[in-house]
């Protein structure tokens, strides 16, 4: 395959042997320090870089801090300098290989959890000087010949961070698919930042792939901030708790730094070395978990068996200690015999008693003599206590209890039985009085009570029952209120709010509890309620249904209409709740695909608002606004990235209607101003020189002159990118350069196309990577590179076919790297065999 020549840099005291890696930036070189003839990886920064013209003293302030750096695993830097316009880091050459397989096949258990190891102990270290390394990747790993693993480009992703910022233009800063989510959103970083970016790699290295895939760099920066935390293979279920620590969304969730990190992954290395972890990760079921028991019943398993067996004693046995003497109850004692009264005692107690009786009778003659039989009197009273008993108290026909023992009176003006007769009238009369104001028959209360007064002549008891009679009449007067009330309420279907028919029907229940009108007033309510419910069913309006149903059974729990009810509100719950779920699962996968909002609605915040129009108390679509106002966020600093300072106004303002406390959205407002000042800034910056207007002009010559001759990005220097590049160092809108660098990815595919059609193999490999570094995101990527394999796999056919197998072999695994899984890899793979084994064959012969 021809070879594409590669122009060599030149810095005093080294030696450049040929160049081990490109990106939009750097390029790196092998090459040898002549000083202490060593191997060393010579890292050479664009010269474009210098559009920022503080970046230079940043840069080496920088890359001097990150030379103190000294631990195991992190790749030392040697030499810090600049040459001309190139400036340069002299770092440690590590030359174990990458990290990641090659053909991309997941790394074995062991090997994965020794380098996340390694690597959080550097990160602790470095955090520990503090310094956060903002972009751990595959990429900055890599591995020594001993197999141990070395993180490299501390702190100089920083300095270059803040000068690329500075133009806006070309590449996307950072890696979208190992950022943390405050990464994605522009917050400021610490050390746990890192340890989520680590998780990444984890997960890349146990499942072969990256979790988070979208077309564009925004759409993954969306899915590290919505989507769940990928979970490993089945096989790998013991080392998800690890990873679910490195990445959680938040980072006070996480690992708080890399020594815990450390010490958890050795926890489960211990485990594999006791061969505990090995069968959890063979699919083993774990054993089951040692229950801890309490204290007591841990010494009483330890106490022995005749100790355990034996019980406190319980209701209905009783055990008698043989060590104790018997008792004699009460009934075993021997009875003392009672003494005999003589004759002489029981006839001085019949002396006794005739004395007292002769006494009673002289006492109270008098009284006796008025109970002797008077036929008259006697039969009134014997009539009055009739009535007494019988309830009859008053009346006018003279049979009642009251008139009668009047009459008895009249007779007898003194007579005791008569006068306690009609005070134990007024007393029934008094409670008669009571019980009908208890149960709201207040006018016979108020005759009873006139009754009873008129006998008894006053009284507390009186009192009270007349203060409790116009205490009831009060309360009836209010009831009557409330119940016109109630009524007008009902009609006018104000059932539940405050002040409304049902609160007013309770009041009078409370007041009087077996209110008719009030109970009834209720089930009329319920009914109402009942059409309200199913009215709502129909509208989908599920929620506010069942809050109308809940309120009939709070009021009415025995209606006969609930059940038939709550069967409507289930049915009705399942048809709405599958239209919202297919209606949130859409607006997931707009967000996911980053159709976050516009016009019409087939994006993320249209659907989402469209479910909340039907269920306004919908959990998930208020947290999917929340989602929106993140992307908007995120897509707004996208915007400021390339000082597109309208766009970045438009989407903050739609975020801030959806989340106006948002820390990311402060964020971003402070860096709107920022890009304001800046466009100020530039706008007041004096005219060029005839000098700069000059240089200008050479260098967008020069750079149409490269873009032609096929120099995107190489040689560093003189490419067209970095001298698009220098023109914008002189003239940060010089439109002619914007342009030329928008289109450079398009001449990197025609460019890519000329040299698959002229069979330059080598060279469309370098355009594709060209392409990737001008436009990380593009959507024609993979299939450049599926076309690239595919013509590499032709190649090796054709090599073989000449039997010339060391270029076979080549062309096949620089096909692999581009596209693993091409069904044509497996059958080239056995036709290479099937040469060595001929080749083995007849040399042995």
């Amino acid at each position: 395959m021809p070879m594409i020549q590669q122009r060599m840099i030149d810095i005093p005291g080294y030696r450049v042997l040929r160049p081990l890696g490109r990106g939009g930036m750097a390029t790196v070189y092998l090459a040898i320090q002549e000083s202490v003839d060593r191997e060393v990886a010579l890292k050479v920064m664009s010269p474009t870089l210098l559009a920022d013209p503080t970046y230079g003293e940043r840069f080496l302030r920088e890359a001097r801090i990150a030379a103190k750096l000294h631990h195991p695993h992190v790749v030392g830097i040697h030499d810090v300098g600049r040459q001309g316009d190139y400036f340069y880091i002299a770092m440690e050459y590590v030359a174990g290989g990458p990290v990641l397989h090659e053909d991309g096949k997941p790394r074995d258990v062991p090997f994965t959890l020794r380098v996340v190891r390694e690597i959080a102990k550097a990160l602790a270290y470095a955090n520990s000087k503090g310094f956060v390394h903002r972009d751990v990747k595959p990429d900055n790993i890599l591995l020594r010949e001993d197999g141990s693993a070395a993180l490299t480009d501390f702190g100089i992703a920083r300095a270059n961070d803040s000068a690329t910022r500075m133009t806006r233009t070309g590449a996307v800063v950072g890696t979208p698919h190992y950022m943390s989510p405050e990464q994605a959103r522009g917050r400021g970083l610490d050390g746990r930042s890192d340890l989520y970016s680590l998780g990444i790699v984890m997960y890349e290295l146990l499942a072969g792939r990256v979790p988070y895939h979208a077309e564009d760099s925004l759409a993954v920066g969306i899915m590290h901030i919505t989507q769940p935390v990928p979970q490993l293979p089945a096989e790998y279920k013991a080392l998800q708790p690890v990873l679910d620590l490195l990445l959680a969304k938040e980072p006070e969730d996480r690992f708080q730094d890399g020594s815990a990190v450390a010490a958890a992954i050795e926890g489960l290395e211990r485990r594999l070395e006791r061969g505990e972890l090995r069968e959890l990760l063979r699919g083993r079921a774990a054993s089951t978990p040692t229950m801890v028991l309490p204290a007591a019943a841990v010494a009483a398993a330890a106490a022995p068996a005749e100790a355990r067996q034996r019980a406190e004693p319980v209701i209905g046995r009783i055990d008698v200690s043989v060590n104790e003497p018997p008792r004699r109850s009460r009934v075993d004692m021997p009875r003392a015999r009672p003494r005999r009264l003589g004759p002489w005692i029981f006839s001085g107690a019949v002396v006794l008693l005739m004395a007292v009786g002769a006494f009673a009778l002289w006492r109270n003659q008098d009284k006796l003599r008025a109970l002797l039989p008077r036929t008259e009197l006697n039969d009134i009273l014997a009539r009055a206590e009739g009535a007494l008993a019988a309830g009859r108290l008053t009346g006018t026909a003279g049979d009642s209890a009251g008139e009668l023992f009047q009459s008895a009176r009249e007779i007898d003006p003194d007579n005791d039985i008569a006068r306690a007769g009609l005070r134990r009238v007024g007393e029934a009369l008094l409670a008669e009085a009571v019980a009908a104001t208890k149960s709201g028959n207040l006018a016979v209360a108020h005759a009873r009570l006139a009754d009873a007064r008129a006998l008894l002549v006053g009284g507390i008891a009186i009192e009270q029952a007349e203060a409790a009679l116009k205490q009831a009449e009060a309360q009836s007067t209010a009831v009557a209120d409330l119940f016109g009330r109630a009524e007008a309420a009902l009609a006018a279907g104000q059932l539940l709010e405050p002040g409304g028919a049902i609160e007013l029907y309770q009041r009078m229940l409370a007041a009087e509890r077996d209110n008719a009108p009030a109970q009834a007033g209720l089930r009329k309510a319920g009914a109402a309620l009942a059409g309200q419910a199913r009215d709502l069913l129909t509208q989908g309006k599920v929620d506010d249904a069942a809050s109308r149903i809940e309120a009939i059974a709070r009021i009415l729990p025995n209606d006969p209409a609930l059940p038939n009810l709550r069967a409507e509100l289930a049915a009705g719950r399942s048809a709405a709740g599958a239209a919202l779920d297919a209606q949130l699962k859409r607006a997931q996968e707009l967000l996911r695909g980053g159709q976050v909002a516009g016009s019409g609605s087939d994006n993320a915040l249209a659907q989402f608002q469209a479910v909340l129009a039907r269920d306004p108390g919908n959990v998930r679509a208020k947290a999917g606004l929340g989602q929106v106002a993140q992307a908007l966020i995120l897509q707004a600093t996208m915007a400021l990235e390339q000082s597109d300072a309208a766009a970045a106004e438009r989407l903050i303002r739609q975020a801030e209607q959806l989340a106006p406390g948002s820390v990311e959205l402060t964020a971003a407002k402070n860096r709107l101003r920022d890009l304001r000042e800046q466009v100020e800034i530039a706008a007041s910056r004096p005219a060029l020189t005839p000098e700069q207007q000059q240089k200008l002009a050479a260098n967008l010559a020069a750079a149409e002159k490269a873009a032609a001759a096929g120099n995107l990005m190489l040689p560093p220097g003189s490419s067209a990118y970095d001298k698009y590049r220098a023109v914008l160092a002189l003239d940060g809108n010089n439109a002619q350069a914007l342009a030329g660098l928008q289109a450079l990815p398009q001449r990197a595919r025609d460019l890519f196309n000329i040299a698959i059609g002229e069979r330059q193999l080598e060279r469309a490999r370098d355009l594709v990577d060209t392409l990737e570094q001008l436009s990380p995101g593009d959507a024609g990527l993979p299939t450049l590179r599926a076309r690239l394999a595919e013509a590499l796999l032709d190649e090796a056919e054709k090599r073989a076919g000449e039997n010339r197998p060391g270029e076979a072999r080549r062309a096949l695994d620089a096909a692999r790297d581009l596209s693993p899984a091409n069904p044509r890899l497996g059958a080239v793979e056995q036709r290479l065999r099937e040469l060595g084994r001929a080749a083995d064959g007849g040399s042995g012969g």
